[in-house]
């Protein structure tokens, strides 16, 4: 199911999916080897917290603590663009090495829905296994060329591999609607470079 996402106070229309908004927190250890490990065992993904920008909503940044996978966070609708809370959700997580140092990264699949509204955001922030944030992931926007709406990011498809965060994604295509959503499959992959994501290729 797509929806549709008004964002008040901007003019900017937005079309999100249920299965939306991206974040990444990295964690674990290396072992004596120097192999990866995997993320530390007691790591809960839909218990911990995360800093949030709803995709730029709020280019600041919020703190969501989530519990069982979800958090509620209030927000200033005193002030642009008006939004009385948001809604932030754990979709997916993946798990690899991304900045070439010992221990292990996580990437967490968030979406995000500014309320009152009925659209959700997707975001991808990365974080080092120490807990350090490595950046986020560009906006689908900037994947978005001529289409009518951004690509939506597909909930199990996000992994890591050979040092790259690997994304499957949606595109819309000509005959594609905010109703019916995007169509077009594509797999986009992100490589980290001088402290931000740069994306190596698109297929």
């Amino acid at each position: 199911m797509s929806l549709s996402l008004e964002l008040r106070g901007s003019g900017l229309r937005r079309c999100g999916a249920t299965t939306g908004l991206l974040a990444v927190l990295l964690t674990g250890c290396g072992s004596d080897g120097g192999a990866r490990e995997p993320p530390a065992a007691d790591t809960d993904w839909r218990n911990t917290a995360y800093t949030v920008t709803c995709d730029g909503v709020a280019p600041d940044g919020f703190r969501a603590t989530v519990v069982d996978g979800r958090a509620r966070v209030p927000a200033d609708g005193s002030s642009p663009p008006y939004y009385d809370h948001y809604e932030v959700t754990v979709v997916s997580t993946a798990h690899g090495d991304v900045d070439g140092e010992r221990g292990a990264e996580t990437a967490v699949l968030l979406e995000c829905s500014p309320q009152p509204s009925n659209g959700i955001l997707q975001e991808v922030v990365v974080l080092s296994s120490s807990g350090r944030a490595l950046g986020t992931l560009p906006s689908s926007s900037t994947l978005q060329g001529d289409a009518l709406l951004p690509p939506l990011y597909d909930p199990d498809g996000l992994a890591m591999d050979d040092g790259e965060i690997v994304a499957r994604m949606l595109a819309y295509g000509p005959q594609d609607s905010r109703a019916d959503g995007p169509s077009i499959p594509f797999t986009v992959r992100w490589r980290l470079h001088d402290g931000r994501f740069v994306r190596t290729s698109s297929s």
